[in-house]
């Protein structure tokens, strides 16, 4: 079991998916910058799941954290593929692990976006971002969306996937 500063414990597998996410937020190889962050992001989580509602309220931030990136994952996405001169974009299935990278990384770089249009920190936007994704919503969840749409508009090249 790992504990981090907000008295909680997570189980290691929940402490290997922090981990990842705290990696993705590392910029400049300021690592403990980024611990701060995250733990504020926690906090700043477990504030808006008191005020949300009951709900939400019965769930630790780990878990509203956990949902979020889970409904930001992507399960398909498209690949290019040249065939006879003509390059096309065929679906193709995504593994668990890439899918939750994808998701973290949509999660991060809405929040920055978000972050050089308001004047409030990185780790408020990135609480926001990763409520938004938990509630459905949030510009992380519409890249989603938007992946799959492509994905179902290309279905019809499937059958040019060879890996």
């Amino acid at each position: 079991m790992t504990t981090f500063s907000s008295e909680k414990t997570f189980s290691s597998l929940h402490a290997l998916f922090f981990e990842k996410f705290i990696n993705l937020l590392t910029t400049h190889g300021k690592k403990t910058k980024a611990l701060k962050i995250f733990f504020s992001v926690l906090t700043l989580l477990d504030e808006k799941a008191k005020i949300y509602g009951a709900d939400v309220a019965t769930l630790s931030a780990g878990e509203i954290f956990e949902i979020g990136i889970k409904n930001c994952a992507p399960n398909l996405q498209v690949r290019k593929v040249r065939v006879a001169g003509t390059t096309y974009l065929v679906p193709a299935i995504l593994a668990k692990k890439k899918q939750e990278a994808l998701a973290m990384r949509w999660i991060i770089e809405a929040a920055k976006k978000k972050k050089k249009t308001s004047r409030t920190g990185i780790a408020v936007c990135l609480a926001d971002e990763i409520f938004d994704a938990y509630l459905h919503q949030g510009a992380a969840r519409a890249k989603r969306n938007e992946c799959h749409r492509l994905a179902e508009a290309n279905r019809a090249y499937t059958r040019y996937r060879w890996w």
